[in-house]
């Protein structure tokens, strides 16, 4: 089994009052995207939380860099863990793709026998919980071969390629978004402790060098960011001219890998102040410094609005056939907390078929409607419903 070793290095002085055999041994699925491994953590978090010091983890992430830096530095109060990286390559038809996708399957399936084998050597129970991506089939088949439970927690509305292929061998569905599947059981948000009690906003915003007396506009495209969002928020804050007062509003934005000095050229040509960074480690802080939002609908974005109670701009991913993101969106869109764009990826024509959408979020009152209507939601405990599943699960209550 192939260690993580940047994430065992951060293991390395991590005790946490696990000592002798653990009750609980969890193998957590999920990687590819920051928005897979993200509630895999507060999955753990609310498992310490029920059992301090009785449950060891182990993350099956994929070799992409972007799953390193999420896990980088995490540590969590009562639970040891440890990561490994999986071979797994996406699913798709596109025939080299396939290809690697099957040459990988032999070796993913082998990192999480082996992940679960070595939790069983410290643990009385091993289960594994899967939150999808690419990753998560092969540890799915080992759960299997193991004869080990299964807890598929679905992220999306529409679920994807890898949850229909495991669903057949998951002992239970959950789902943190609203599904058209009776079979699934429905948990609500799955987010992170530190996005439900979010820190002072004065704070988040020293922690970014922006202004305590500003609004604050946060972008971001997920994990991996989104060139077209990147793109249009610096074309829309031009065609709004004197409706985005440059006094009185300013921006964190998370661009993604590339395009960070693109943007903050940009921001500077247009004399707005701007925090800009590839990936925000802290996102809780860049939530609570936030008074509006333009992001794409990944799963975690729509859980974070949520938790945060921010009203938004969501502009789906043009690219799914499923157009999934867009269905992400659409429980909050229908209760009136958010607004759904269309990217039609070319900055013009974004501009002009979401520039009213944009000038609304900016727009007091409307965030205001906006920011109320957050109030009718449930709460966003899907992490702790999903932990006592798991210990029902695993016969450890």
């Amino acid at each position: 089994m192939r260690r993580n070793r940047g994430a065992r290095a951060g293991v390395a002085g991590r005790r946490t009052g696990v000592s002798g055999r653990a009750k609980l041994g969890v193998v957590f699925a999920g990687g590819g995207t920051g928005g897979h491994i993200q509630p895999n953590l507060a999955i753990a978090e609310a498992l310490a939380e029920r059992m301090p010091g009785f449950v060891r983890g182990t993350f099956v992430i994929s070799d992409r860099p972007i799953d390193q830096r999420v896990l980088e530095g995490e540590q969590i109060d009562g639970l040891e863990f440890d990561s490994v990286v999986s071979p797994a390559k996406p699913m798709t038809l596109r025939p080299r793709a396939f290809l690697r996708f099957i040459t990988n399957w032999g070796g993913s399936v082998r990192v999480g026998r082996n992940a679960i084998r070595s939790l069983r050597e410290m643990c009385d129970t091993v289960v594994v919980v899967s939150t999808g991506g690419f990753v998560s089939p092969g540890v799915a088949q080992a759960a299997r071969v193991e004869g080990v439970a299964l807890i598929m927690l679905n992220l999306d509305a529409v679920p994807g390629k890898a949850n229909r292929l495991m669903q057949r061998w998951a002992t239970v569905l959950l789902s943190s978004a609203r599904v058209d599947d009776a079979r699934f059981e429905r948990v609500g948000p799955v987010v992170r402790r530190r996005l439900i009690d979010l820190p002072d906003r004065a704070n988040a915003l020293a922690h970014f060098g922006l202004d305590a007396n500003r609004k604050t506009l946060l972008v971001t495209g997920g994990s991996q960011g989104a060139m077209s969002v990147n793109r249009f928020v610096i074309a829309a804050i031009t065609a709004a001219g004197e409706k985005f007062d440059r006094q009185a509003w300013q921006v964190i934005h998370q661009c993604g890998p590339s395009g960070e000095d693109e943007l903050v050229r940009a921001y500077a040509d247009l004399g707005v102040r701007a925090h800009v960074a590839g990936y925000l480690p802290r996102m809780e802080l860049a939530l609570s410094a936030a008074d509006a939002c333009v992001c794409r609908g990944g799963a975690g974005a729509i859980a974070d609005l949520w938790a945060a109670r921010l009203p938004a701009l969501v502009l789906p991913y043009p690219g799914h056939r499923d157009e999934h993101q867009k269905v992400n969106a659409r429980e909050l869109s229908e209760a009136g907390c958010v607004v759904i764009g269309t990217d039609r990826a070319e900055p013009r024509a974004n501009v002009a078929a979401n520039q009213g959408h944009f000038e609304a979020i900016l727009d007091d009152s409307s965030r205001r409607r906006m920011s109320v209507a957050f109030e009718e939601l449930g709460l966003t405990d899907g992490a702790e419903r999903v932990a006592a599943r798991v210990i029902e699960i695993a016969g450890c209550g």
